[in-house]
This record gives structure tokens, C-alpha cells and sequence, in this order.
């Protein structure tokens, strides 16, 4: 008995060594750049809630930010690259993501290199090389403004990209416009760099801003939902709640670090929660982390959402032209790919924006 009782004692102990053994290693946060228009005084504030969405997501291990590239800003917008807001989301975070600003010339056709540039506007191009040849890994690329830096510098280094380029998720254009020469934002901020994204060797996640383009309302195969303040701030840190007061009141104050402690003043924030923002690239956020939206507003892995799925991506077929124009059709064929398709359109806004609010409230207090 008491030999048997050993022989199984040490069976089952050998047993759980070697499940362990087999047991595999945590998987490494996502690396990814990050490119956004982001600017203060702020051009639209989406990019901000963006940001803070995509810090929220690093706060909880879920992607690596290698580092965010800011447009050159055009000259009809009032503000510069918003360091500041990049500054305050990563002692929040309390992490170290540095700040680029991009190029400031535009590619004229598809597959521009810009070969001439400057040594000045060139160094967001040079920065996004040399980050790909450092990193132990691919990286993804996220883009919620301008496409120039990404085209530019897939173009220059096509054999990098195919190595060393994960996927990009693409938040622009439209899947229906009512008028052929009606283009969305991001595509008018550089169609030649936008039309370039299409035809690289990387996987492309193509999030359409409008179901039917500038048509303010949720749709089939757009991104677009309003998001309330109410909603989106209910239960977020002082910090988080200062960041976004900074942005909204358009701040020129200059602690605005030093400042992220202290609340915000009462009827300032009551006025930012009576309104609402438009919202566009949250979906591509969540698809980076590996992760999506029940029907309910849950955030789960992609592969755990059964029938509960809000949105899924479906591969398609895309031609596209100099200027910012695509032509795209479904299909069952494996293809480099896919555009973004809601699956319960009525369900869509209510649901993103209580992942909203459950990504902001990760943000942490001091």
C-alpha cells in the first residue's frame, strides 16, 4: 500500500511538471506606431478620446506603443502637434512613449517616395525605418489621420514592410459615397498616400469612417457612432478627467502635468458632459489588442464573442486610384484585405460607448 501510495504520489507530481512545462508563455503586448492629427487647440477632439482609448489599452498590457506620429498640421488648422497630450497620457500611464512629428510634404501619386526631402521632413520617414529594423518583432500601424508618413516610408523600404510590418489598421474613407468626388477627411488630407496603403504587402484592416460618406449616423459598413459624454466619462479617474478638460477648454496653461491631480472645475466639466462626440476608430483599437464588442457593450477576445458579435472583418477586394477614390467588392477568396462590417447596426452606438467608458476607467489615479 505504502508502495503504491509513493508510485502515484510521484507520478502525479512528475505529471504536473511536465504540464506545466508544456504550459505556453504569456504572449508579448503588440507593438505599434500610432498615427493621428492630433492637435492643440484640438481640430476635432475624437483624437483624443482615440488616445486615450489606445493608452488605456498599453495600460493593461495589451499592445506596446512604440511611438506616436502627429501630422504636420495644414495650414487651415488652428492648432500645433498636441505634445502636451501625449505628455499627460503617459504620466498617467506612467510610461515613456515618445512624440513624432510627421512629414510635412505630400506625395503628388500613388507610390511616391518623396525622394527630395529635406533632412527635417524626412526624419518621421527615417524614425518609422529605423523602428522596424530594431524591433524583435513586426509591428502594426495604426492611422487615424494621414496616411503620408506610413506610404512614404512603406515605399521607400517595400522588403521591410514585408517583414517587419504586421498589419495596419486603416481609420479612413468611405465604403458608399453619393457622389464620386466626395472623399472623406483622412483621404483628403493626402489621397495619393491613402490610394498607396491599398497596394502594400502588409494585411490591411480597412475601417471606413462612413457607411455612407458624411452621413452622421451609424451604418453597415462604417465605423461612425455618437458617443454621450455622459456616458463616456461616468466613473474615469481625476487625472483622466483633466486631460480631457485641458483639451476641451482649449488650455494654455503651462502645468499641465502639475495640474493632473487636481479636479476640474465643476461647471466646465458639467457643460463637456451634456454633450457628444462623433466617433470613428475605436473598433481598429480593440482589433490591435485582439479584442472586440458584444452586442451588449462587453469587451471580450475576438474569438469569445459566439453570437454576441457586434462586428466582425471580412475580406474584400479594392482597387484604388491617384485620387483617393476605391472601388471594393466582397469575397471568399483569402486576400491581404479585409474592411470592417457591423453586424447589428441598432445595437452598434450603445455598445461602443459603454466600451468607451470601460477602456477610460482603466486609466489610473494618481
Amino acid at each position: 500500500m505504502t508502495k503504491n501510495f509513493f508510485f502515484l504520489t510521484t507520478m502525479c507530481f512528475l505529471s504536473a511538471v511536465f504540464c506545466l512545462a508544456q504550459k505556453p508563455e504569456t504572449s508579448k503586448p503588440a507593438p505599434v506606431i500610432y498615427f493621428t492629427d492630433l492637435y492643440h487647440p484640438h481640430g476635432d477632439p475624437d483624437d483624443h478620446f482615440d488616445l486615450a482609448c489606445l493608452f488605456s489599452l498599453a495600460e493593461q498590457g495589451y499592445i506596446d506603443i512604440k511611438g506616436v506620429v502627429i501630422d504636420y498640421p495644414p495650414q487651415f488648422r488652428r492648432g500645433d502637434p498636441a505634445l502636451a497630450a501625449v505628455a499627460q497620457l503617459n504620466r498617467i500611464c506612467a510610461l515613456n512613449v515618445p512624440t513624432i512629428v510627421g512629414c510635412s510634404t505630400l506625395p503628388a501619386k500613388k507610390g511616391d517616395t518623396l525622394p527630395n526631402l529635406s533632412k527635417r521632413d524626412a526624419a518621421s520617414i527615417n524614425w518609422i525605418i529605423e523602428t522596424l529594423r530594431k524591433s524583435g518583432q513586426p509591428v502594426a500601424m495604426v492611422i487615424v489621420g494621414s496616411a503620408t508618413d506610413v506610404a512614404v516610408a512603406a515605399k521607400r523600404e517595400p522588403e521591410l514592410f514585408r517583414q517587419k510590418c504586421s498589419s495596419i489598421y486603416l481609420n479612413s474613407g468611405a465604403t458608399h459615397q453619393p457622389k464620386p468626388e466626395m472623399l472623406e477627411w483622412n483621404v483628403k488630407l493626402n489621397p495619393a498616400a491613402y490610394s498607396t496603403l491599398f497596394e502594400l504587402t502588409c494585411p490591411l484592416y480597412w475601417f471606413p469612417c462612413w457607411s455612407m460618406c458624411e452621413e452622421r449616423k451609424s451604418g453597415e459598413w462604417g465605423t461612425f457612432y455618437w458617443l454621450p459624454h455622459s456616458t463616456a466619462f461616468d466613473g474615469v479617474s481625476i487625472p483622466a478627467k483633466h486631460y480631457f478638460w485641458f483639451m476641451f477648454s482649449r488650455s494654455s496653461e503651462p502645468f499641465y502635468l502639475r495640474n493632473l491631480m487636481n479636479d476640474v472645475p465643476a461647471d466646465d466639466w458639467n457643460k463637456i458632459l451634456k454633450d457628444r462626440r462623433g466617433m470613428w476608430s475605436t473598433a481598429s483599437l480593440l482589433t490591435l489588442a485582439g479584442q472586440t464588442v458584444t452586442k451588449t457593450g462587453k469587451i471580450v477576445p475576438i474569438g469569445e464573442a459566439g453570437g454576441e458579435k457586434l462586428y466582425q472583418m471580412e475580406p474584400v477586394k479594392v482597387l484604388t486610384e491617384d485620387n483617393g477614390r476605391v472601388k471594393w467588392e466582397q469575397t471568399n477568396e483569402k486576400t491581404q484585405i479585409s474592411v470592417f462590417h457591423v453586424l447589428d447596426v441598432p445595437a452598434y452606438p450603445d455598445a461602443m460607448s459603454t466600451a468607451v467608458q470601460t477602456l477610460l476607467r482603466k486609466l489610473p489615479e494618481f
